[in-house]
């Protein structure tokens, strides 16, 4: 799976506007979803490692994240890989004005990872990935001042925002990092003349790309062609939060007085409300999805298969949990912690 969610900062605004209107799909009838058991197991650490996290998925048993030797350490944080029992270290961007950290959004089946560093003097990001065993800096087009990476599919494209100076203000447009032409990028064409970012690709070459119109409006972009998906009646803002197989899932802020509800787009582009979802994250090729549910005290996140709330994990007593993705083998991943005073642990949870 590929983590769509932004990371660096608040990049576009959502001023309360009209857009395109149109009524939810009512839910398909699925299959119940399989009861299902989850197991946790924590993801080692190197030694002096204090804290890590999963996010992202490969598919095949691989996990993505980040680990921690300490805020005031000089190692910082580094982007790591779990896969087949071996733990691959890939660092943070060794390269002058950059923060000894990183941020991770996404990793290949071949065990790509892209992501973000960040400047020192000014905290904006320049998008990265992996290759050779070390975190190297993405190519930018001409005049950018920062850019970001938020998705990669198996093939190895990567997704995401170069932004650059636009009658005297900055602007992000979309962007793609093709694969079969390395050390390139490519500004997506055929959206909206406004600011973009493409927050998620598909395994066929499907963009993800979140368009500002006032109001954040998700489109679907293929070989220079772009079309909007609808949304909700009342909707007027969408936080896009991941693609797979053909299907979206978002975060959708309604008019004054509602709250913002998890939406799911079908293959068809119908959007549905998920039952008590509050803050979706993810969604794997089989229709699986992780959030957050509406639950008050913000300790309960839910599976859903599709539109249909199949089981939710809480808190225990004595550890906490956020679960932010779902991995095409079945799996799905995040962090957890002992309560209290506990650190952020790597961790997976298996259908038992």
């Amino acid at each position: 799976m590929r983590r769509t969610n932004g990371v660096a900062r608040v990049l576009l605004s959502a001023a309360l506007v009209a857009t395109m209107a149109g009524a939810v799909a009512p839910a398909t009838a699925t299959a119940a979803p399989r009861a299902c058991v989850w197991t946790p197991a924590t993801l080692p650490l190197p030694a002096g490692a204090l804290t890590g996290a999963v996010d992202a998925a490969d598919g095949s048993g691989g996990y993505a994240g980040t680990i921690s030797y300490g805020a005031d350490s000089e190692r910082g944080g580094h982007a790591v890989l779990w896969k087949n029992g071996k733990l691959t270290d890939y660092g943070n961007l060794a390269a002058p004005g950059y923060q000894n950290w990183v941020t991770v959004v996404g990793v290949s089946d071949a065990g790509t990872v892209a992501g973000m560093a960040y400047r020192e003097a000014d905290g904006l990001p320049s998008a990265i990935r992996s290759r050779n065993g070390a975190m190297e800096r993405l190519p930018e087009l001409p005049g950018a001042d920062a850019s970001r990476a938020e998705g990669i599919n198996d093939r190895g494209d990567i997704v995401g925002a170069v932004e650059t100076t636009v009658n005297g203000g900055p602007r992000w447009d979309p962007v793609i990092w093709p694969a079969d032409k390395p050390g390139t990028v490519v500004k997506l064409t055929g959206l909206p003349d406004t600011e973009a970012v493409a927050t998620g690709i598909d395994q066929d070459g499907t963009v993800l790309v979140s368009v500002d119109g006032g109001g954040r409006v998700p489109y679907l972009w293929k070989d220079g062609k772009a079309r909007a998906l609808p949304l909700p009646k009342g909707a007027f803002d969408v936080i896009t939060r991941g693609i797979s197989n053909g299907r979206v899932v978002g975060q959708v802020s309604y008019d004054v007085g509602d709250p913002s509800r998890s939406v799911l787009w079908d293959r068809d582009g119908r959007p549905s409300v998920l039952p008590r979802g509050d803050d979706v994250r993810s969604i794997n090729r089989d229709g699986r999805i992780v959030g957050r549910t509406d639950a008050p005290d913000w300790h309960e996140f839910g599976v859903w298969q599709l539109t249909t709330l199949g089981s939710t994990l809480r808190y225990a007593s004595d550890r906490g949990l956020e679960l932010t993705v779902s991995g095409d083998d079945g799996t799905i991943a995040g962090r957890s912690w002992k309560i209290p005073g506990g650190l952020d642990e790597p961790t997976i949870w298996s259908c038992r």
